[in-house]
């Protein structure tokens, strides 16, 4: 999955959004491609950014997709990018083994992102805590969905991406995640993976994302 996070220019929150939604027409139109999603950012310190998300590819993809994407980066660059004033990207794999995905993810129009950037060297101590956690709870049916990935290219390496997704605010997964994990572990054992990320975990990022399909090329 290829992931870009994009900041309007100051007063262009409006024509950002229109000559991205003429994008995605064209994007649209050419029937090819992983299609892209989009996400407004409501919560955290990125109010007012974008996220958009590809649907996940292989490497193989890229290299069937090459002539369609520099054309695409190309429109980018002459109608969008005039009302940027800031782009990050990078690629990401998704961890199946890691994640709770429901067969109708595509329903859910929320999510909480996080972004979980390793000290150096501390990418496998992460991996290897974060399935003690994820293993408990897929034994626990009210756990709520949890889609782990690790960034493979751009960007800080060893990066994590978790989107946890809802439908609704009173379904607020980080309650639900809390009372299932409580359920299903020991509170020793909580407590000393909680310790151990705590020593290998550099930065943490979360915001609250709304999906916005009108502004995307599924």
């Amino acid at each position: 999955m290829s992931v870009y996070a994009v900041s309007p220019r100051p007063g262009h929150a409006v024509a950002f959004e229109e000559a991205l939604r003429g994008h995605a027409h064209w994007a649209r139109q050419q029937g090819s491609g992983p299609g892209w999603k989009v996400f407004a950012v409501t919560a955290g310190k990125r109010v007012g950014n974008h996220l958009v998300m590809s649907g996940d590819h292989s490497w193989e993809d890229l290299d069937a997709n090459r002539e369609l994407a520099a054309e695409a980066a190309a429109r980018w660059r002459a109608n969008v990018s005039g009302h940027v004033a800031s782009v990050n990207g990078g690629i990401y794999r998704f961890m199946a083994d890691y994640s709770r995905f429901p067969d109708d993810v595509d329903t859910y129009p929320m999510a909480i992102v996080s972004v979980f950037s390793m000290r150096p060297t501390s990418a496998r101590t992460y991996m290897r805590n974060l399935r003690k956690v994820t293993d408990a709870l897929k034994t626990r049916e009210s756990a709520p969905p949890a889609l782990w990935y690790q960034q493979v290219a751009g960007g800080e390496q060893g990066t994590f991406l978790n989107i946890r997704p809802f439908r609704k605010w009173h379904e607020w997964p980080n309650e639900a995640s809390s009372r299932a994990m409580a359920n299903a572990m020991d509170p020793e054992e909580i407590a000393a993976i909680v310790a151990e990320l705590a020593m290998v975990i550099l930065r943490e990022e979360t915001m609250v994302v709304v999906l916005r399909p009108e502004l995307g090329s599924p």
